[in-house]
């Protein structure tokens, strides 16, 4: 809330700010439009509540006016499902252990397609 609270100082009196953030349902790793597996988001959703939790709390403390909304998918496209796996190495968010040996041979294009909420916020 510290860092947040100083980019806003930072801001102008009715200057923007965005707000990115990844929302339910879990991502998905889809083939030709079907889904190959989903992928526990939990880890990610926490710090997003968090982080959507301070800028809602700025919201009713007045400092922000939300001025529209779009909830819209994000896909990131990987030539093979390695590099997908190879993607997530060292990440929060892990693939289904059960995926993993059918991704890594995975030939073909595959995507990660996740849900994600933009926000635009002005200052006051």
């Amino acid at each position: 809330m510290h860092v947040l609270r100083q980019m806003l100082d930072g801001v102008r009196p009715g200057g923007v700010v965005l707000d990115l953030q990844v929302i339910r349902p879990n991502p998905r790793v889809v083939v030709a439009g079907r889904t190959l597996c989903e992928i526990d988001g939990e880890p990610l959703f926490r710090t997003a509540d968090a982080a959507t939790a301070a800028i809602d709390a700025l919201i009713a403390a007045g400092r922000l006016v939300e001025q529209a909304v779009d909830d819209h998918d994000v896909i990131r496209h990987y030539e093979t499902g390695a590099d997908l796996v190879d993607d997530f190495a060292g990440k929060p968010r892990k693939l289904p252990g059960e995926a993993l040996a059918r991704l890594r041979v995975f030939g073909q294009p595959c995507a990660l397609r996740e849900r994600c909420r933009l926000r635009r916020l002005s200052v006051r």
